[in-house]
């Protein structure tokens, strides 16, 4: 048997430790998790592994994949810093989720424990699937899309770059979300939802504009 691919976990706070267990599940060898903001924080362990400076990391390009392990959209900053360095990215499927073989899973995605993709959909790059999700078929998720746990986001839909679905939320079929947009957690999404808002309630309204993803 071949060795498990090593894997570094960019981020660290809690979710990343939780992005770090799927992927051990999915056969990743985590070695450690990476910082890019405070490096005080490279003095600490997490989940009982090493902390290191995003600088420090660029030498273990060649050998070592990443993974981004936030949960805010806002995640592509570190994904650019990453790869400027010269990494590459998993695409992290934990073995209990149920992705139909006609779907295409972008580089850098994770797909938790529980999720369901119907058939036919395209997922981006680094997009972030909690546990529990369901996705429908012919679905479109564009890149650093967040849909979180118990979420659903039906049939034919288009879900543009790094948008935000919270917990709970519905997506009904044939639905369209903006680019940026925030869809609040237990909401129902019943018409198209435009770029750059924020959306909650039962039937989904607009309560905030401007927003740039969560």
């Amino acid at each position: 048997m071949s060795e498990p691919t090593p894997l570094l976990v960019l981020g660290t706070r809690e979710i990343s430790a939780e992005i770090a267990d799927v992927a051990t599940q999915a056969g990743y060898r985590v070695e450690g998790f990476v910082e890019n903001l405070d490096r005080e924080r490279c003095d600490a362990t997490l989940a009982g592994l090493p902390i290191r400076w995003i600088d420090d990391v660029a030498a273990l390009a060649d050998t070592h994949l990443a993974v981004l392990g936030i949960g805010t959209t806002r995640r592509w900053l570190f994904a650019e810093q990453a790869a400027g360095l010269g990494f590459r990215f998993a695409t992290v499927v934990h073995p209990s989720a149920n992705v139909s073989p006609t779907t295409s899973v972008g580089a850098g995605s994770i797909v938790s424990a529980g999720v369901s993709i119907g058939a036919h959909t395209t997922i981006g790059r680094h997009v972030f699937l909690n546990r529990g999700c369901l996705v429908g078929h012919h679905s479109v998720l564009d890149d650093y899309v967040t849909v979180s746990p118990g979420a659903i986001v039906s049939g034919l839909c288009h879900v543009g770059t790094s948008a935000f679905v919270a917990t709970g939320a519905v997506v009904i079929d044939r639905v369209s979300i903006g680019e940026r947009s925030v869809v609040g957690a237990g909401a129902v999404v019943t018409r198209d939802v435009p770029e750059r808002v924020q959306v909650l309630g039962v039937p989904a309204k607009v309560v905030k504009e401007g927003v740039e993803g969560r």
